[in-house]
């Protein structure tokens, strides 16, 4: 305890000592400026006053090996000592900290918004353990599409690989009525094998997690018990500690809740909480039976085999093993109902394994406008810093006297550069704090955007700031403090301190006038390539927005029906969905109604193969597909052209029949008679001979953006049973109309309504990516505007001041009024017309990338181009404007004064 208090005395003395030597080292400080400027008052040169000034203060050798002394601190000491002095210098220029922080903090925010979008649907690894060790094997078929592979598949590679420490299967993403304290909704389900939890490395938060005796595959009956998700455990039961051995209903069959899984859990999917249960794989047969589908024929199917290798192992190794076992594996495992046709097929499928961390669907869709978002907003941050080191450049410039009296006291060059870049590095650091904290809210909000318009089933998108997130956003913060400090700390190692000490403030600016021009004009210069980018964008959208479909949206309502538990069983398509189609019809406010498999500007093509019977495979054309009911044209605001529409009358008992879209028709049959003309749709199958009974006007009817206005359609009673689409066209707000339908569906007793949308909402699905790229783009391109207006303000601002004296001359001189209004004025449109000059060709250039993401507009868009150029020009004439009349008020008199 003694030693203990005698380390903390002198602890507290050494502290105490270097605390007291710090005030006395200020002290002196202060008495060397005093004396020094008032010796140069005097007249005396710089180097002269210095030693005056260190002579009357105690002797030049002992003073300054005294300063030298005092002034001889460790490094962290320094840096800690310039952060206060830094926040000292802030605190009294509120003014200029306040924009500089805001303007940060808008571009910082930004890029961090942007990298959490990013992070959360691209470079965020799996929430499973090691997850660069898992890899996915799926079938890969002729068309190159993805495949199921049986389970005999998967124990045949089970045998017979050396790579695996573990395997599991999984299906997934399948949509099920699940009946869950009462509530009857739906929700997303995976079916899994035993060991799909032990290869991700998956812990659960209750309970426990499926094991091989709940699956069963070597035989008996699979446990029919169920795992669920965090969120499912909230919103379904509140979070209770008791849900273990609770039993919900999946279809009409009861499963006991066994588990639930970690919060941060999704399954195999990176972003997305859509995956609300887990059920044994082998219970596949009871569910779909369950659901309606009675076909048991076949062995069990998974969509993926989830694998983790070996350590030391690489992918390269597993798919150069796994295709060198391949024919054998299809050979062995060849299904015996198999025809002719469909075991060739079988026997082509390859394999397909790609990490479990790779790129899904949302980084799919998204990472392009991401990327590109993310370089508009990187513009954005330069932006802010050419505009700041403006800023900061003139701001050194009004503290050169100061900088130069501290050279005089013995302070090295470096050392002011070094207190210059520890100011920008302290004001980006502020201004990431509030970034990330923009940050948060937007990427929430547009991910909340996204989801919203993109999943049926309510789904949230995980893009809080993580590690990541966080680092990004420091590392920002210190890039753009020295990036935007590098030119005040580059000007301060130019001084020379004996010219600066015998300037005026009429001429110490100078130099940093003409640089703060050159930074403004390439600020403008960026502005003009963001602008490009983001006028193309809106643009873009507008040309989506105004392009007509083909088909009316207004007053329609598209309800999204799903069978009641056990609702398809015994139910007549014939004579169900006619009824249905006619109540709906006779309820009031509604003008017509009909049934379809296809959800208008869903944004999700098929397409089949449409060609004339008797011709080759090379004359057929790619068609979009789709099965509707009797009415479907007349609801939608569709006309049918030639032939007629379709009856109730053409079920599957009735030859086939179909109608096509003007544009298939003149391709089937140039001379205008396609009506009567037998086709094949698809490669082979039940529509190998169909009539054409009409010709319908063009729409685009899955896909906005789609210039395919080839379209098949087929009677629903002679495709696909069960419609799943109602679609409604009401006199007035169709939303009025959802519980009449809501209560005449249920009425039916086969299905119930599981969501409803106009169809404005629907086509704006189609168009979320053009949604988000556009509000965003135009976003960025707002304060690219603001930022390139206070920049420009700013230095005529200075300007302005800097030249009070010369004004004041001018006007004693004679001139006019008017005539220093424009020559001010001037000044900034020159600046302005120089970054204009600069930025066009730059931003004509950077356009031709986003090329592929325009819709109706070329990247060289002339009318954006005019409205970027004029929107420059015009914050460039307001930036200067005000200036000008400060500068046209100057008093002659005060100004001849001003020093």
């Amino acid at each position: 305890m003694r030693a203990l208090r005698a380390w903390l005395l002198r602890f507290g003395g050494l502290f105490g000592r270097r605390r007291r030597d710090r005030e006395l080292a200020d002290e002196m400080e202060s008495h060397l400026r005093m004396h020094i400027e008032d010796n140069l008052a005097r007249g005396m040169t710089p180097a002269e006053a210095r030693r005056q000034a260190l002579i009357k203060l105690g002797g030049v050798e002992q003073t300054k090996e005294t300063y030298r002394e005092r002034r001889g601190i460790p490094f962290l000491e320094t840096l800690l000592q310039d952060i206060r002095f830094a926040f000292r210098m802030l605190r009294k220029s509120p003014g200029f900290t306040a924009v500089a922080i805001l303007t940060l903090a808008l571009g910082i925010g930004a890029n961090t918004a942007i990298f959490s979008l990013l992070d959360a649907f691209i470079f965020r690894t799996l929430p499973i353990s090691e997850p660069s060790e898992v890899v996915e094997i799926t079938g890969i078929d002729k068309a190159a599409d993805e495949q199921s592979i049986t389970i005999p598949i998967a124990a045949e590679i089970e045998k017979h690989q050396k790579m695996f420490s573990a395997m599991g299967a999984y299906w997934g993403d399948v949509v099920l009525n699940v009946d869950a304290n009462g509530a009857l909704g739906i929700a997303d389900i995976d079916g899994a094998t035993g060991t799909y939890y032990s290869v991700l490395g998956t812990k659960p938060v209750l309970g426990r997690l499926l094991t091989p005796d709940d699956v069963a595959l070597e035989g008996g009956a699979p446990n029919h018990v169920v795992v669920i998700s965090y969120d499912f455990w909230q919103q379904h039961f509140g979070g209770a500690a008791d849900v273990v051995g609770k039993t919900i209903r999946i279809e009409k069959l009861p499963f006991t809740i066994i588990g639930v899984t970690p919060k941060n859990f999704f399954g195999m999917s990176r972003s997305t909480t859509t995956i609300a249960l887990t059920i044994p794989l082998t219970t596949d047969r009871e569910i779909t039976a369950s659901a309606g589908d009675n076909d048991d024929s076949g062995p069990l199917h998974a969509d993926y085999i989830v694998a983790r290798m070996r350590a030391g192992v690489k992918v390269e190794q597993v798919r150069a093993q796994l295709e060198s076992l391949w024919p054998g594996i299809l050979a062995e495992t060849v299904p015996a109902n198999l025809k002719p046709q469909e075991q060739s097929d079988y026997l082509a499928m390859k394999l397909s394994v790609k990490r479990a961390d790779d790129q899904q669907f949302m980084g799919g869709r998204f990472s392009r406008p991401l990327y590109v978002l993310m370089a508009l907003a990187g513009l954005i941050l330069l932006i802010a810093c050419v505009n700041l080191a403006t800023l900061m450049l003139a701001r050194a410039a009004a503290r050169g006297h100061e900088m130069s009296v501290r050279v005089a006291l013995g302070a090295g060059r470096w050392r002011l550069a070094q207190q210059l870049l520890v100011e920008s590095v302290v004001l980006a650091i502020a201004s990431a704090l509030f970034g990330l904290l923009l940050a948060s809210y937007g990427s929430k909000a547009i991910a909340e955007l996204i989801a919203r318009q993109i999943f049926i089933i309510p789904t949230t998108l995980e893009v809080g700031p993580d590690l990541h997130v966080l680092a990004f956003t420091a590392l920002a913060a210190i890039l753009t403090g020295v990036l935007f400090g590098l030119a005040p700390a580059w000007d301060a190692t130019r001084t020379d301190p004996n010219a600066a000490l015998q300037q005026n403030s009429r001429t110490m600016g100078a130099t940093a006038g003409r640089f703060g021009k050159g930074l403004i004009c390439a600020q403008v210069a960026l502005s003009a390539v963001l602008l490009m980018g983001a006028g193309l964008f809106v643009h873009s959208l507008e040309k989506l927005n105004t392009t007509n479909p083909g088909y009316t949206k207004k007053n329609m309502l598209v309800v999204e029906l799903n069978s009641i538990p056990g609702g398809y069983d015994n139910i007549n398509d014939d004579s169900y969905y006619p009824e249905l189609v006619r109540r709906i019809s006779s309820l009031p406010g509604v003008e017509s109604a009909s049934t379809s498999q296809l959800h208008l500007g869903g944004g999700y093509e098929w397409t089949q193969p449409v060609s004339k019977v008797g011709s080759t495979s090379n004359n057929s054309f790619a068609a979009d597909f789709a099965t509707i009911s009797p009415g479907f044209f007349r609801t939608v605001g569709m006309n049918v052209l030639e032939g007629r529409d379709f009856s109730w009358q053409d079920t599957k008992h009735a030859p086939a029949v179909a109608i096509v879209s003007r544009t298939l028709a003149q391709k089937l049959s140039p001379n205008g008679d396609a009506v009567g003309l037998h086709i094949r749709i698809g490669p082979e199958g039940k529509h190998d001979d169909v009539c054409i009974i009409g010709v319908v006007s063009d729409a685009r009817i899955y896909d906005i953006h789609s210039a395919n206005l080839m379209v098949v359609y087929i009677p629903g009673l002679q495709g696909y049973s069960q419609w799943n689409t109602l679609d409604v066209r009401s006199e007035a707000n169709p939303l009025t109309l959802i519980p009449a339908i809501r209560k005449t569906v249920l009425s039916m007793g086969h299905e119930y309504l599981m969501y409803t949308k106009t169809l404005r909402d629907l086509d704006s699905r189609a168009v979320v990516q053009d949604q988000v790229t556009a509000m965003l783009g135009a976003s960025f391109g707002g304060l690219a505007l603001l930022l390139a207006a206070i920049g420009l303000f700013g230095l005529m601002s200075y300007n302005v001041t800097r030249r009070t004296r010369e004004l004041g001359i001018r006007f004693a001189l004679g001139a006019q009024r008017n005539g220093i209004l424009k020559m001010i004025l001037g000044e900034a449109l020159a600046l302005t017309l120089t970054g204009v000059a600069v930025g066009v060709p730059c931003a004509l250039a950077a356009t031709r990338l986003i090329t592929h993401m325009l819709f109706g507009v070329t990247p060289y868009d002339p009318v954006t181009l005019a409205a970027v150029s004029f929107a420059l020009l015009a914050v460039g004439a307001l930036a200067g404007y005000i200036p000008a009349r400060r500068a046209m008020r100057v008093d002659p008199m005060v100004a001849l004064r001003h020093e």
